[in-house]
């Protein structure tokens, strides 16, 4: 895993016959550590629903025995109540200006590049992979996937997606996942596949809401405190976003006993997944009150 000054932050893989909603691992760099390359502060939407949001978040102060995986239940319902309004309210912004922040167009671009790479693996054919995978040092890969899928924006909405593609490749690394051994890479299984693809989009939309709340919110928590409110709250958000994404194993399985490539099946819903991971149009997307 990677090394460093980071906060905590668990984050579960939960499998189901259709794919995992969400990825796995416990350390990441705090929003500070992300160059997010702009000389002054990113405003949140503006409207009714953010103040409110920001105010609720503001005066949260979780109990002192919360932890991250396992929050009292009082603590978890104030969280996805904060996480449910922000959405909300990033959903009403990019409804009224679809190009707002720049998140569409990012997702859209870094979610291509992640179904190239992510088919590739798929295949085993490493040709797509590169450099990527020489060498034994998780951290170097990390550093190269990022940079491979993410780019080197210097906008807010990049960090976002910065930290998105580092939590896959991450994954990627771990004792179980398909890279641990550089050398003799696994494929990456279908079921895997569409998971890392659904998670990569709930992770961007959660990053996003996690660095404008950092950037807009101050919140009073002792200096030892071990749960990081505006981190619950973005995991949250992440986890909302997943639940209502397509699934490209579900939509390859419609086709009948010989199924497309799943990389086809992903590339033609990305439009779609980005519109319904942002709340834009008719997405379906209800969130609790």
């Amino acid at each position: 895993m990677i090394s460093g000054n980071h906060h905590s932050r668990t984050l579960c893989i939960w499998s189901n016959t259709l794919g995992i909603n969400r990825l796995c691992s416990t350390s990441f760099p705090s929003p500070r550590e992300v160059g997010m390359g702009t000389s002054t502060r990113l405003p949140g939407p503006k409207n009714g629903s953010w103040t409110a949001a920001k105010g609720r978040l503001g005066t949260w102060t979780p109990d002192a025995t919360s932890r991250p995986d396992q929050l009292l239940e009082h603590d978890q319902q104030r969280a996805e109540a904060i996480a449910a309004q922000y959405q909300r309210s990033l959903r009403d912004a990019l409804n009224a200006d679809p190009e707002a922040f720049g998140i569409r167009a990012a997702a859209e671009q870094a979610g291509g590049r992640l179904i190239e790479f992510l088919d590739g693996l798929g295949r085993a054919d490493l040709s797509l992979v590169g450099d990527l995978a020489v060498g034994d040092d998780a951290d170097e890969f990390v550093r190269r996937f990022v940079g491979q899928i993410a780019g080197d924006g210097q906008l807010i909405v990049d960090a976002a997606v910065r930290r998105a593609a580092r939590r896959v490749a991450e994954h990627l690394v771990t004792q179980e996942g398909p890279l641990a051994d550089p050398g003799r890479p696994r494929p990456v299984t279908g079921e895997l596949f569409c998971a890392l693809y659904r998670a990569f989009f709930g992770e961007v939309v959660g990053e996003f809401v996690h660095i404008l709340i950092a950037e807009n919110v101050k919140i009073a928590v002792p200096a030892l405190a071990i749960l990081d409110p505006t981190d619950v709250v973005a995991g949250f958000v992440a986890d909302q976003v997943v639940k209502v994404l397509p699934n490209p194993c579900a939509e390859a399985v419609k086709h009948g006993p010989e199924p497309p490539r799943l990389a086809d099946v992903a590339k033609d819903l990305l439009t779609t997944t980005v519109a319904q991971a942002l709340g834009l149009g008719d997405s379906g997307l209800e969130l609790a009150a």
